[in-house]
């Protein structure tokens, strides 16, 4: 099966890349609070951070109540209508096991060209081999969040949609149009994605059902030695700061980050809690923990990775926004973009035209198990259809869903340092 991009600070064990985690203190110098103060300067010494619609230049970090429309500039254009794709080689640029490579073999036999494909195991990795230009990629994959910086870095040129007529004809009208890069001037989407709870019937002590916030079964110390949360410092101070009731996932406020962080760690020691990467997708099937913070597609993958001595139909997913009276839940895509020195941008073009291809996109689907966003897929075929069993037919993502629930934004200099100060507590508890 797939191991999914947010996957980024670890590898499965028995692949063939073994443990790829960093240590925390690694992984501070690397994302630490300075990391866009950091990116600002490299862009130009004169980027400024701007959120919301308007201003000149600069970062510009749509929200979904304000959304931005991304600058263009003299030195970077789109290319001209009507050109001639290149006999390639096509160098697509991809987190690790995020795409079928089948799909890449139908596109390179359809268009007779050869399709390089490299890969990265965390965005940070990426966007510095596009920075160091040492190789020239043709298409990326960067996360809904990251785009806005680089833009501001011109690592992306500006589509011309002439070429991409499966984006209005085939993809979610809003994400047509998406709050982060209004008119799709830089990217179109990929896959779309929930950040909620899973967990097995047969294991569970207590399960999402059984609270009014529902994130607070990750607290129930009926849990012990059952529960995990992800390793990953964004999405679980995020849930650190749901189980205290609130929803601003994209705060700079000490006081809620510091109370969101005093919290994660009372579950900590309360519960055992395992802090993996693999939690949803491996750990849960194999029968080695019974609830566990959950994207979506992990739990859509969860059943192909189960042990023959293992049920799957045990498996549950709930994103609460949608399924309880507390509205706090992450929902947010991945999307494809070319870089500004990609040797190839008409070809890249077709291929990002093909990946919106309905045909090609639920082929992808069948493998990667993270959902494309598809107009006039009624989310009941994913399950009729047998790409999803029906116990986990939550984990369709609609939509009306992204009215819901919480996007995850860039934080600013200050706040990002804030989180991480607070998640290196996290994982060692007190």
């Amino acid at each position: 099966m797939t191991l999914h991009p947010r996957q980024n600070w670890s590898g499965r064990r028995g692949w063939p890349w073994g443990n790829r985690r960093l240590d925390r203190r690694a992984f501070l110098r690397l994302s630490g609070g300075s990391a866009l103060a950091a990116w600002l300067a490299a862009c130009g010494g004169g980027q400024t951070l701007t959120t919301g619609g308007g201003g000149a230049g600069g970062v510009r970090i749509g929200t979904p109540d304000s959304p931005v429309t991304q600058p263009l500039f003299d030195d970077n254009p789109p290319i001209d209508d009507g050109l001639e794709p290149e006999p390639g080689p096509l160098r697509v640029y991809n987190w690790d096991q995020y795409i079928w490579k089948r799909v890449l073999d139908d596109f390179s036999k359809e268009f007779g060209v050869e399709v390089e494909l490299s890969t990265f195991y965390n965005l940070e990795q990426g966007i510095r081999k596009l920075q160091s230009g040492d190789v020239l990629y043709d298409v990326f994959f960067p996360t809904a969040e990251n785009i806005p910086k680089l833009v501001a870095g011109k690592l992306l040129q500006p589509l011309n949609r002439s070429y991409l007529p499966n984006l209005e004809a085939n993809i979610w009208p809003q994400l047509v149009d998406p709050y982060y890069d209004l008119e799709s001037r830089y990217t179109v989407p990929y896959v779309v994605y929930q950040t909620g709870i899973g967990w097995r019937t047969d294991l569970a002590k207590s399960t999402p059902e059984d609270f009014d916030n529902p994130w607070d079964v990750l607290w129930d110390p009926a849990n012990r030695d059952v529960a995990g949360l992800y390793d990953d410092f964004r999405e679980t101070i995020g849930v650190g700061i749901y189980h205290l009731g609130e929803t601003d996932i994209n705060t700079g406020d000490p006081a809620l980050i510091q109370e969101a962080k005093l919290g994660l760690v009372e579950a900590v020691n309360a519960l055992n809690m395992a802090f993996e990467i693999d939690i949803a997708y491996v750990k849960l099937p194999e029968g080695k923990l019974g609830v566990a913070h959950a994207w979506s597609g992990d739990l859509a993958a969860a059943p192909f990775y189960a042990p023959k001595d293992q049920d799957p139909t045990t498996l549950r997913w709930m994103w609460p926004p949608k399924s309880s009276g507390f509205d706090g839940g992450y929902v947010s895509n991945d999307a494809l973009a070319i870089p500004s020195n990609s040797e190839h941008p008409v070809l890249a073009h077709m291929f990002l035209n093909y990946l919106m291809d309905r045909e090609v996109s639920l082929k992808n689907f069948s493998w990667v198990l993270y959902q494309p966003p598809l107009r006039d897929l009624p989310p009941e075929s994913l399950v009729t259809d047998g790409y999803i069993p029906d116990y986990l037919a939550s984990t369709v993502v609609q939509e009306e869903d992204f009215g819901m629930g919480q996007a995850p934004i860039q934080l600013t200099p200050e706040a990002e340092a804030l989180w991480l100060e607070a998640w290196a507590e996290v994982p060692v508890g007190s």
